[in-house]
């Protein structure tokens, strides 16, 4: 079973988790999250520990709770365009946002400073593999590259940060997790 963490601002049916849950089905949980992170890490360890979750796919912030997830747990995980600092990164967000559902939240200076105590030092880098586009025009490639920089990397030149073509590495994602749409 696989836990898939959205990003800032979306939902359980993002563009990238619709695609993930049309391959691996009922092996991938994407559930919606608190927009609060000390909530939200709650909510992804009572996930893991109730579903017996053997990998994590996460994009953007979902990156940044996954690499704490992933060493907390010792998980392998796909990080698709991960935010590697989200407590600096998230800053032009403070104030009122909406997700892509239409629902607000307002993002504070205490999320900040909470994601700030979820930094993992040390890393395990075999636990990872990235996906990253250059034409993230959110996020730089190059920070991702650096903090990982001995994980397993697919980097491509141009794309987005939504990561448009998940669904052409369903297959490598799956083979990395020792997931398939046919097996738990």
């Amino acid at each position: 079973m696989i836990l898939y963490i959205h990003g800032f601002r979306t939902t359980h049916d993002s563009y990238v988790a619709t695609k993930l849950k049309g391959y691996f089905k009922e092996n991938l949980i994407s559930s919606d999250h608190s927009h609060e992170p000390h909530i939200a890490i709650k909510e992804f360890e009572k996930i893991i520990k109730k579903n017996n979750i053997k990998g994590i796919i996460a994009s953007s912030i979902g990156g940044y709770y996954a690499t704490f997830l992933s060493d907390k747990y010792n998980l392998k995980t796909v990080l698709i365009n991960p935010s590697v600092e989200p407590h600096n990164t998230t800053r032009i967000y403070l104030g009122e946002n909406q997700k892509q559902d239409g629902s607000t939240f307002e993002w504070k200076e205490k999320h900040l400073e909470y994601l700030s105590t979820l930094w993992i030092e040390n890393i395990n880098p075999k636990n990872f593999y990235l996906f990253l586009k250059k034409g993230d025009e959110i996020l730089d490639y190059k920070i991702a590259k650096k903090r990982y920089a001995t994980s397993k990397f697919l980097i491509e030149d141009n794309g987005d940060h939504r990561f448009s073509d998940i669904d052409k590495y369903c297959k490598k994602i799956g083979f990395f997790l020792k997931v398939s749409p046919n097996n738990s």
